[in-house]
């Protein structure tokens, strides 16, 4: 297995990847066409975007994090939006695997952070403690609706 930038042959793929995982359990998202690819859009067309793939032996695409960019007073940091492993190869330690190369990846290419963001109550929380990600616990997350 290998990491790296995602290729743009491989974005058609990577979105279906992406619909397969998450409109599945445990999240059960209801994306339809439009919505999704607005959002991967978002997540992978802009100047501070790195979309990062993990290619099996096959070269096929078995994982992916799609994420920004950002340079911090401390270094670069890499803000992950979306990580995701196929569901075929779900509980099998290939996203321990995935994020054990990406820090390779990232510490070749300077970067001194990854940063992200997931609920308490879900499978993730707890992939990501199990991968040296830690819960701070004097930060908080804000949302605010801005329609009725």
């Amino acid at each position: 297995m290998n990491v790296r930038i995602l290729e743009k042959d491989d974005y058609k793929k990577m979105k279906e990847l992406f619909f397969d995982v998450f409109s599945n359990e445990p999240w059960f998202d209801q994306w339809n066409e439009e919505q999704l690819d607005l959002y991967m859009k978002d997540l992978t067309d802009n100047n501070n975007s790195l979309s990062l793939a993990l290619y099996n032996d096959n070269d096929e695409i078995v994982g992916c994090s799609l994420g920004y960019v950002f340079n911090w007073w401390e270094g670069k940091e890499y803000y992950i939006k979306e990580f995701f492993i196929a569901r075929n190869y779900q509980n099998k330690g290939i996203g321990s695997r995935f994020i054990s190369l990406m820090d390779e990846f990232l510490n070749k290419n300077e970067f001194q952070f990854i940063t992200l963001m997931t609920d308490l109550d879900v499978p993730a929380y707890n992939f990501y403690k199990k991968n040296g990600f830690k819960h701070l616990n004097d930060s908080a997350y804000f949302v605010k609706r801005v329609t009725k």
